[in-house]
């Protein structure tokens, strides 16, 4: 028996058969199927794949079959978002991506990447949410050691200055180590 997936982000449309008993894709390489070339295609995850790529062990934690996870993806536009948010002018992907490691940078006092593994492991759940889990949920504890508050498709995290993040299409995409459900926003664990 064979079960067909379609997911499809933006121009990249992937038609995945899974055969009776065979293994998933892991969130890492669900978030890498993007490619990681800026583009304009906002939909896709070319930034998150570049800053999950940027910081050591984060690529290999969202890769194990064995986890139970739940990956809240920023799109790419959710990371435009951010940049504006922090100052930039711009619409593309290339540029966004540099203002926020200028941010990230100043924030950590030359060194962006303890502040963005503080951030990207705000987005993961450490057990597995189906979508009524995520909207009813009181609470969401993440592997970052915060929590994200769910209200209805809002994700309310700890920045009160910035808009917080809504579930966005596609949600519930299984993984062998979890589901993966995207957000237009980037979640914040402190307020900057």
């Amino acid at each position: 028996m064979m079960k067909l997936f379609t997911l499809s982000l933006g121009a990249l449309s992937l038609a995945l058969a899974t055969p009776a008993g065979a293994q998933r894709q892991t969130l890492t390489q669900i978030v890498a199927a993007s490619g990681g070339q800026f583009d304009r295609d906002w939909r896709d995850y070319d930034m998150l794949l570049n800053a999950v790529q940027a910081v050591p062990g984060i690529a290999e934690a969202l890769n194990n079959c064995g986890d139970s996870l739940t990956l809240f993806a920023p799109n790419d536009l959710a990371f435009i978002r951010l940049a504006r948010d922090l100052g930039y002018r711009g619409w593309d992907e290339e540029g966004a991506f540099n203002a926020i490691v200028a941010a990230l940078t100043r924030i950590g006092n030359g060194d962006p990447i303890p502040v963005l593994r503080t951030v990207l492991l705000y987005h993961v759940a450490p057990r597995d949410l189906n979508p009524l889990q995520v909207l009813f949920a009181r609470e969401i504890p993440t592997l970052q050691g915060g929590s994200i508050r769910p209200f209805l498709f809002i994700l309310r995290d700890n920045d009160p200055d910035l808009r917080d993040p809504w579930l966005t299409w596609p949600i519930n995409v299984l993984a062998c180590n979890g589901r993966l459900h995207s957000i237009d926003r980037v979640l914040i664990p402190v307020n900057l």
